[in-house]
């Protein structure tokens, strides 16, 4: 079995299809709720005589359930397809590392290129510790390092409170632990054969705005990004966010506080806040200005960052269907008005914000529809293509009746061209399923 020395610790991980895979290492402390993320420390004795076992997922952050499950995702995986809930020790992150990358790093030699993904779940759900989400295939398709991570969501990674912020940029709690999950990439990943300067910052939707919002705030942690079904236009402001607190705290039990309250009764009031003020978010990286993010600093220089932009045909399918019920359609007026409103148009705007800002943008819409799926190309069909392990996703309502195989095949593609686009800023001139332009 694989292990891996690190200055936190040694790690024991296991091998699938030639890559290695660890799950559930720390880049950060356990966490104090409502507190900035610290760094990991170093172990005073991290060699192999204390290894540390990383072969099962580790924790995830505490959630409710996810509105789409109907629609999207159906059941959450539960151990040993997923980790526990845990509000102190979910600041993990999963490493898939080809076999050639541990040769590489046995060498010295130069590393692989890295793909850092963030998972999405409108703020309030996800976790990189589920099968759902595993870089296996990524890493083995696409020939490249791949890290998957946690940060907090829901109320407790984005509940607006500026009165106990403890980051000079201000940011929200989960956009804080992404940067330190990217910043302990920078100091880790050359142990696993990854290239450390050659980093593609990755995302869908809340992972995607994620993402993009590094470009105004730590554009130096990455080469590259994939930002993927963005809702990239949105701007939650101070004061809406403030009142999505107060309704927080005001279903909390009398007796008490944000600080004291269970786990179970902060997510019941998160609940609570989440219906009652309804849009297309109520815990979000709150923008002060309210501009667009992405591409506010100044024009970027050495050429820019490379850049590949993406949405589905049918995005906003799976939205409409929360509105109309289960006979929606992906042709539906609502599906069509929600896909251009809420993804395609802001997607195709922020392309056009980072290339006006220098950097080297290529834009791509998903357009394959699995099979006797009435939503089509909806959000997340391109999640499948990409990441989990087989199987994982066929109790999904959006793998249709397509076959696995079917799956793979598409998706081999896909992560061929994400794995190119890592390495050196390219992507084919064309991809079965896909319409590509720049």
């Amino acid at each position: 079995m694989p292990t891996i020395t690190l200055p936190q610790g040694s790690y024991r991980g296991n091998t699938s299809n030639k890559i290695n895979y660890y799950h559930g290492i720390p880049y950060a402390q356990p966490f104090q709720r409502f507190q900035s993320p610290k760094d990991i420390e170093a172990s005073s004795n991290p060699g192999s005589a204390n290894v540390i076992d990383a072969t099962q997922f580790g924790p995830i952050c505490p959630q409710n359930p996810s509105r789409l499950e109907p629609h999207i995702y159906g059941p959450w995986p539960t151990p040993p397809d997923g980790g526990e809930p845990d509000e102190r020790l979910c600041g993990v992150l999963s490493v898939y590392q080809p076999e050639s990358a541990a040769a590489a790093s046995e060498d010295g030699k130069c590393g692989l290129p890295v793909i850092v993904y963030a998972h999405g779940g409108a703020w309030q759900t996800g976790s990189s510790q589920i099968n759902w989400y595993t870089g296996t295939a990524l890493a083995r398709d696409g020939d490249c390092v791949v890290v998957t991570i946690n940060y907090r969501c829901g109320v407790l990674g984005f509940l607006h409170q500026p009165s106990n912020s403890n980051s000079a940029s201000d940011l929200a709690l989960g956009n804080q632990d992404h940067v330190l999950a990217l910043e302990w990439v920078r100091d880790n990943v050359q142990a696993f054969g990854g290239d450390p300067g050659n980093v593609t910052a990755a995302g869908q939707s809340a992972g995607a705005y994620n993402t993009q919002l590094l470009f105004d705030v730590r554009p130096d942690l990455f080469r590259r990004a994939i930002i993927m079904s963005s809702p990239a236009d949105l701007a939650f402001k101070p004061d809406d966010a403030a009142k999505v607190t107060e309704t927080v705290k005001a279903n909390l039990p009398r007796d008490k506080t944000l600080e004291t309250a269970t786990i179970g009764e902060l997510l019941l009031a998160q609940a609570a806040a989440t219906k009652a003020h309804g849009g297309p978010a109520q815990f979000a990286p709150v923008i002060k200005d309210g501009g667009p993010i992405g591409a506010r600093r100044e024009v970027a220089k050495d050429g820019g960052k490379d850049v590949l932009v993406t949405w589905t045909q049918h995005d906003g399918s799976a939205f409409a269907a929360l509105a109309q019920g289960p006979e929606t359609r992906a042709e539906d007026e609502l599906s069509v008005k929600l896909t251009h409103a809420l993804f395609k148009e802001p997607s195709i705007r922020l392309a056009e914000r980072l290339s006006g800002a220098g950097h080297k943008v290529v834009a791509l819409e998903h357009q394959w529809s699995p099979d006797n799926y009435a939503l089509g190309a909806t959000h997340c069909v391109d999640l499948p293509l990409v990441l989990g392990d087989v199987g994982a996703w066929t109790r999904a309502p959006i793998h249709g009746t397509t076959t696995e195989d079917e799956w793979d095949r598409r998706g081999k593609g896909i992560r061929r061209a994400f794995g190119q686009f890592a390495r050196d800023g390219t992507v084919p001139g064309s991809v079965e399923g896909t319409s590509i332009g720049s």
